[in-house]
């Protein structure tokens, strides 16, 4: 009996030992960057897709990677996330001039990104995988008074 407690002390000291180098590496897991984070710095568009609602019907822009020039007669937009919650998007003409610059703030609440931008708030449910964004949410595309228009793309980072 004697020999059995420090045997049984000795392995519930090593179960408990085991436990906090688990509970310590789950903390070293959660020290991944944030999705604000990762997204600052410069991203330009691959892709969008907007389902426009209507009432006669839906109708869709989409404008896939590497055909922004042939579509829209722009380069892609580069947008800037900057470390005091700001951004900046360039719009550049096919000639890499700019045409037009748009500005907001931006911050993150979960996994949705919240860009506000001359009053507006507009909330995208945004991944970061390697060195690609997707965005996905409703705004006022046709800018009827309606946030029912679902915007979908992609940016990658420079």
């Amino acid at each position: 009996m004697n020999k059995i407690l420090p045997i049984a002390l000795f392995f519930t000291l090593l179960i408990s030992c085991e436990n906090k180098k688990s509970d310590e590496s789950r903390v070293e897991d959660t020290s991944a960057p944030s999705i604000s984070e990762l997204l600052i710095g410069k991203w330009h568009n691959l892709e969008i897709k907007v389902i426009i609602k209507t009432n006669g019907g839906d109708s869709i822009v989409h404008v896939p990677q590497d055909k922004w020039e042939e579509i829209l007669q722009i380069k892609p937009i580069v947008t800037t996330y900057n470390g005091d919650s700001t951004f900046v998007s360039e719009y550049r003409s096919l000639d890499d001039e700019i045409i037009m610059t748009s500005t907001g703030t931006w911050f993150v609440k979960g996994d949705s990104l919240i860009m506000s931008q001359d009053g507006t708030d507009n909330a995208y449910f945004a991944q970061i995988k390697n060195d690609t964004v997707s965005f996905s949410g409703y705004i006022d595309w046709d800018q009827d008074g309606e946030a029912d228009d679902l915007y979908t793309g992609t940016q990658i980072k420079h």
